[in-house]
Order: structure tokens, then C-alpha cells, then sequence
């Protein structure tokens, strides 16, 4: 009976604690529902502030972009307009050489680079080139050095002149006409011309403007007179009129615009040189003036004494006879000349040329050439004739009939100074040699295996001299060309999927075109294995569910990430070879491993997260005997770093050991600067200062043999103990 009722109860108690213990799953169920809801809205809320960062910072990267953009077009804008005002500078500079050097040869440049020429073609291209320029250069030369000069100048000369004049009619019985006996005077003028000196050897052309001055003393009697004596017949028979005249000049004047045309020569030893010549000119003024001193008398027979001073019947004593100047057109006048002087500029260093000189000009085809129509009759008729001789009708002697076949010769002999510049001389410029064809070279690469062609391969070329480096890729066709100074070429290719050539050394030389054979070997397919790894609690040997991360020895690329299955196990696809395995897990030390992996199974063991676990850094690096961490130890400490923050509860005392390199001073303040350098990189990165601790050991905790090299790398480490976990589980792991 008490069982049955024992039942009853329980069964009823049963009944009654079901509805509640559902109560209390559809409360749970309710709360984590809500928390899975709350976690989500979060994650959506941070998903969506980290869309819009992105997209501000996405913003703000354009921007910043649009903005560099603009500087580097401004920037292109000003390079391409100083590049057209240089190109335009140039370009005048060019015109304006042109324009002052017509004559001048044009400069040759190098022929259009011609790759279809062989070797030997492009040299006897090159060749002909050179020998022509060779031929314009020398005939450049020789216009260039010879001895030439083109001057301009001007010259003044100064000396003793005359008009000599001949042809006078005379006839000393009958005392008609009268003879002349010319007088010279001061003459000169002034010219300038153009001078030619080639060698020795001068030529003078120009113009000049010269005066010659004579005066033409006039009689009829020995002493100089002019002498007209006569009767008064048939009404006074004795009675005789005498005109004497004494002094009776005339003054001539003459210029004339001649044109010089000299030749001649400079001495080479001594500073002289002479010139002989035509001069050919017309005259362009000229004038003359009679005058004199008149005694008139009369003797009569039947009179003591003569009669003078009588004016009323024109009876003078020494009464002064002059006539107003009259005009003399003078003619052609062709004149020999010749001249000797001194190079003065060879003595004072002048820059225009000075020189002085003797010479003499001589007339010899008549220069006159006017001749009144009516001229006077002799001046004794006329002075007979005229009731008053003062009143002489002829203002000039080669006015009267005496003188109608007269003929005049200019003559002018004195000293000469001239002043002449030397002309700058037109230069040919001669050519500069075209640039030599540069050498080519020609790489051929081709599949070891089939012998067939291979294009896409970067073959690099360095100069063994300078060092310079290029790369080329080949075409289609397997080949690369190109041109190379002169020198010897190291050359290497690569090509993906085949193994690197050989370093191969190549020569070139001037007018060469050789082409290089290089084979590169096929690197057979990599064999895939499946690499399996297993993950165990280091203590329990239990199986834990750990992340998995592979990256390469060399790279930080991650190969492959998965998560261990609820018994630890991972496999993945990979090759042989070295890799660095990084695991993490909850509650567990993250752990980096090195795989050499050869087709087998590796066994994973972490250490689980607890109070006492001893850690070394991995990858923690210094420089040598320093205290400074290096960047290449920045995924350690911030691996650490991450830790340490996401288990704030976590306190860890950092300890550093050395090898036993040194003394031991050295090495145990070595190892204490290394332990806080590592404590004060975490303060850095936000770990509090009160969490940490620091010592240094020195070398006296080795792990391994200090005599050899890897025993000490092993030796030099820091490590960290986790002193305290707050009493809670560790949960979150970096």
C-alpha cells in the first residue's frame, strides 16, 4: 500500500515539476533568443558603421585621388607649355642661325635607324657617309683657312696740284695770242672703297671726291708781261698806245668724283705695300678767275714825256685787273695712279688697319671740256679794241681764241692716310659625323625539350661595365632585338613554368649583329598531396577544435584557413615543402609551427591557457646585442598584444635570456633590457602596466648547447609565465 501511494506521489510531483521545468526551457530558450537577436542587431549596427567608414574613407581616397589627379594634370599642363616656349626658343634660335649663316652647310645627322641592313651593310653605309663629310669637311677647311680679307674704308689725302694746261696759241712776231706758265697749289680729297687681300695681293676699288688747284700766269714777254703796243692810225700816225699788263694770272679750280680701281701687293718681310691703278672720274665743279696789275700809256713823238694817268682817256697806272669768277665745266679725266706706304696697324696694334702712303695722280686725256661758243678774241685785240681795257669782255683765259684747242691734265701728288676694317668673313661650318649604328644583339629562346620557340620571356641584359639593366620580353617568335652599345652583357631569362637560364656573358661589338641561342627548361608539375594534422590538448592529449592558418616560408599570403573538426583533425591540398602552421582555440596559447611537410600526418599540441604555463615569444627579433625590437617581429608582439586584451583578467611576467656570448654583466643587462623592451612595446599598445612584470636571466637558463650556433639562437629568447587568470576560465583567444 505504501507503494502504491509512494507512486501516486511521485507521479503527481512528476506532473507537477514538468510544466515548470518547461516554463524554465521557454524561458532560457526565450533569453538566448533574445541575446542572439541583441548580438545580431550589434553585428548588424557594427557591420553597418564599418560600411560607412568604408564608404567615407572610399570618399575620401577618391577625393584625395581627384585631387592628385588635378595636381598631376596642372603639372603636365606646365611641363607641356614649357616645353612648347623651350621648343619655340629653340626653334627662333634656329631661324635666326639660319638667317645669318645661308651658306653655311647643314649639319648631318644620323640616318633613319634601318634594321634590315645587315652588318656589313649598315658599315659600308656608315663608311660612304663618313667619306663624304670628310670631302665637304676638307673643302670647308680650306675655304675657312685661306688667306683672304675683305675690308672697308676710308682715306684722306692732301698735297701740291696742278691743272696742267697746254695747246695755247702763241705768235711771238706778231704778238697775238700769249703763252702760259702754270703754278701749282695746295689739292686733296677724300674717298672710301672696298680693298680685296688675297695672299699677298691686294685689289682697291671706290670712290672720292679730289680738288685740284692751279694758277696760269699769262705773257707775252720775256719778263713775264703782257705787253700790247700800237699806233693811232691812220689819224694820229705818232702816236703809239701801250697796254701793259704785269701779274696777269688765272686762278683755275677743279673737283672731280673719281672712281679708283688699284692693284697691287703687301710685302711679306716688311710692313710696306704699293698700288697702281686708273682713276676715271668727271668733273663736278670748277671756276676761274683773271686778274692783274694794267699800265696804260701813251708816247707821241712830238710830246717829251708820255701820257699816264689820264682816266678820262682811260690812261691807268698800276691799276689792279680782276674779274669776277666764272664758272669751268671740266670732263672725263682718266688719271694714272700709283701709291707706296706703311702698314702702321703691324707697329701700334690697331684694330681698323692705318695706313699711310705717298702717291700721284696724273691726267693724261684732256679734262676740259667747257668752251664758251663765242670766245674772246686774244686778250691784246681785245684790249686794243675796247676803249676801256678795265672793261675786258673774257673772265678767263681759256675763254679767249687763244685757247680754243687747249687741254688741261690734272696732276696731284702728296700723302694719303687711310683707315681700313676688316669685314667679318662668311664661315662654312663643318659637318658633324653621324652617330655610328649602334650594335645589335638578338636573343633566340626556345623550349629545351621541342626545340620550339618560346615568347613572353623577360630576359634581362646588365652591362658587366656600367651596370646598367634592361628587360625585354620576346615576341611570337622567340626573339628579342635590340641595340647595344659596345661592351660585354650578362644575360639571363625567366619564363613561368620553366626554370631560370643560365647567366650567359655576351660581347658586342661595333658593326656586329649576333644572335644568342638560349634553351630554358620545362619545371615538371608539382605533385599534390593531402596534408592531414591533428590537434591535441598538450596536457589531456584530447582532441581540440582549433583554427587553422598556413602561409609559406618566404610570404605572408595565407595558403589556407579551416577549422578543425570536433576531433581536431584538418587535411588540405599542398604540396612539399616548409610552411609555417598558426593555430589558435579557446582557452588554448596560440601556437606558430614549422611543417616540413613530406606526404605525411602532423600532430598539433597547445597548451591550454592556465596559471604557471611558461611561453616563449615566437618570432620575436632584436638587433644584435641591442635592446631595439625589429619590424619584423610586429606579428609577435601584436599577437601578444591582442591576447592580453581580449583576457584582461590574464597578468604575465615577461622574462629575457641570452646566449653565453660576452660576459656575464653584459648578458644579464642585455636580457633585462630585452624583457622591459618587450613590456614597454605592449604599455604601447594598451596593455596596463600593473599586468606586466619583467626580469632577465642572462645566460643562465640555457636550453641548449651555447657552442654552437643554433644552440645559442635557441638560447636568445623572452619568454612570458602567466602569473594569474582572476579565476576564470580563459575563453578568448587572438
Amino acid at each position: 500500500m505504501k507503494r502504491i501511494i509512494y507512486i501516486i506521489l511521485l507521479a503527481m510531483g512528476l506532473a507537477a515539476v514538468a510544466p515548470m521545468a518547461s516554463l524554465v526551457d521557454n524561458n532560457v530558450a526565450a533569453v538566448y533568443a533574445a541575446d542572439a537577436r541583441a548580438k545580431a542587431k550589434a553585428q548588424r549596427e557594427k557591420e553597418k558603421a564599418k560600411l560607412q567608414k568604408a564608404r567615407e574613407k572610399a570618399k575620401a581616397k577618391a577625393a584625395k585621388e581627384r585631387e592628385k589627379k588635378k595636381k598631376e594634370q596642372a603639372k603636365a599642363a606646365a611641363q607641356k607649355q614649357k616645353a612648347r616656349e623651350k621648343a619655340k626658343a629653340q626653334q627662333a634660335k634656329a631661324k635666326q642661325s639660319s638667317a645669318s649663316n645661308k651658306q653655311v652647310a647643314s649639319r648631318v645627322t644620323a640616318p633613319k635607324v634601318d634594321n634590315s641592313l645587315s652588318a656589313a651593310e649598315e658599315k659600308a653605309q656608315y663608311m660612304e657617309q663618313v667619306a663624304a663629310i670628310d670631302k665637304a669637311n676638307a673643302k670647308a677647311e680650306a675655304y675657312n683657312n685661306r688667306d683672304i680679307a675683305h675690308r672697308l674704308g676710308f682715306w684722306g689725302q692732301v698735297g701740291y696740284s696742278n691743272l696742267f694746261t697746254s695747246s695755247i696759241a702763241f705768235d711771238d712776231q706778231a704778238m697775238t695770242g700769249f703763252q702760259n706758265k702754270d703754278k701749282g697749289f695746295v689739292g686733296g680729297g677724300l674717298g672710301l672703297g672696298y680693298q680685296l687681300r688675297y695672299k699677298q695681293f691686294l685689289m682697291t676699288v671706290g670712290a672720292e671726291f679730289n680738288t685740284y688747284n692751279s694758277i696760269m700766269g699769262i705773257s707775252n714777254q720775256p719778263d713775264g708781261s703782257l705787253l700790247r703796243s700800237f699806233g693811232m692810225e691812220p689819224y694820229a700816225a705818232t702816236m703809239t698806245y701801250t697796254y701793259a699788263f704785269s701779274k696777269m694770272q688765272d686762278k683755275l679750280i677743279g673737283g672731280f668724283v673719281q672712281v679708283p680701281l688699284l692693284f697691287g701687293m703687301e710685302l711679306k718681310k716688311l710692313p710696306l705695300f704699293w698700288q697702281a691703278g686708273v682713276k676715271v672720274g668727271m668733273g663736278l665743279l670748277g671756276s676761274s678767275t683773271l686778274s692783274g696789275t694794267l699800265t696804260t700809256s701813251i708816247h707821241d713823238t712830238e710830246l717829251i714825256d708820255g701820257l699816264t694817268d689820264m682816266y678820262n682817256h682811260t690812261l691807268v697806272t698800276d691799276e689792279d685787273f680782276s674779274r669776277p669768277s666764272t664758272s669751268v665745266k671740266w670732263g672725263l679725266n682718266v688719271a694714272a695712279t700709283a701709291e707706296i706706304g706703311v702698314n702702321l696697324d703691324q707697329w701700334i696694334n690697331a684694330s681698323p688697319r692705318l695706313r699711310v702712303s705717298l702717291f700721284a695722280d696724273y691726267g693724261f686725256l684732256n679734262a676740259l671740256s667747257y668752251k664758251p661758243a663765242d670766245k674772246a678774241q686774244d686778250i691784246p685785240t681785245r684790249m686794243m679794241e675796247n676803249p676801256n681795257p678795265l672793261n675786258f669782255p673774257a673772265n678767263s683765259a681759256l675763254a679767249t681764241t687763244s685757247a680754243a684747242n687747249a687741254k688741261v691734265n690734272p696732276f696731284l701728288v702728296g700723302a694719303k692716310l687711310a683707315v681700313w676694317f676688316d669685314l667679318p668673313r662668311p664661315k662654312k661650318y663643318t659637318r658633324d659625323y653621324p652617330k655610328k649604328p649602334t650594335p645589335r644583339m638578338g636573343v633566340y629562346m626556345y623550349d629545351e625539350n621541342s626545340a620550339l620557340a618560346l615568347g613572353g620571356v623577360a630576359v634581362e641584359i646588365t652591362n658587366t661595365e656600367s651596370g646598367k639593366q634592361m628587360q625585354k620580353n620576346t615576341n611570337r617568335q622567340g626573339l628579342l632585338q635590340g641595340r647595344f652599345a659596345p661592351g660585354e652583357y650578362r644575360i639571363s631569362a625567366t619564363k613561368n613554368g620553366y626554370y631560370p637560364s643560365d647567366t650567359v656573358l655576351q660581347a658586342v661589338e661595333e658593326f656586329t649583329f649576333d644572335t644568342l641561342r638560349l634553351p630554358l627548361r620545362r619545371i615538371p608539375a608539382p605533385i599534390i598531396y593531402t596534408l592531414c594534422m591533428n590537434v591535441y590538448d598538450e596536457e589531456s592529449h584530447e582532441p581540440v577544435e582549433a583554427a587553422a592558418r598556413l602561409t609559406a616560408l618566404t610570404d605572408t599570403v595565407v595558403l589556407y584557413a579551416a577549422q578543425a573538426s570536433d576531433d581536431g583533425f584538418i587535411e588540405t591540398p599542398l604540396t612539399e615543402g616548409d610552411y609555417i602552421a598558426h593555430f589558435t582555440a579557446t582557452g588554448y596559447m596560440p601556437k606558430d609551427d614549422t611543417i616540413h611537410f613530406v606526404r605525411d600526418t602532423a600532430d598539433i599540441f597547445l597548451r591550454h591557457i592556465k596559471e604557471g604555463i611558461k611561453v616563449k615569444i615566437e618570432n620575436l627579433f632584436f638587433a644584435t646585442n641591442k635592446t631595439v625590437i625589429l619590424p619584423t617581429s610586429e606579428q609577435a608582439m601584436s599577437d601578444l598584444a591582442s591576447f592580453l586584451l581580449q583576457n584582461p583578467s590574464v597578468t604575465i611576467h615577461i622574462t629575457g635570456h641570452t646566449d653565453a656570448v660576452g660576459s656575464d654583466e653584459a648578458n644579464q643587462i642585455l636580457s633585462e633590457g630585452r624583457a622591459n623592451a618587450v613590456r614597454a612595446d605592449l604599455i604601447k599598445r594598451g596593455v596596463a602596466a600593473e599586468r606586466m612584470t619583467a626580469e632577465g636571466k642572462g645566460e643562465r637558463e640555457h636550453v641548449a648547447d651555447n657552442d654552437t650556433e643554433e644552440g645559442r639562437q635557441l638560447n636568445r629568447r623572452v619568454e612570458f609565465t602567466i602569473t594569474g587568470t582572476g579565476d576564470e576560465d580563459i575563453q578568448q583567444v587572438f
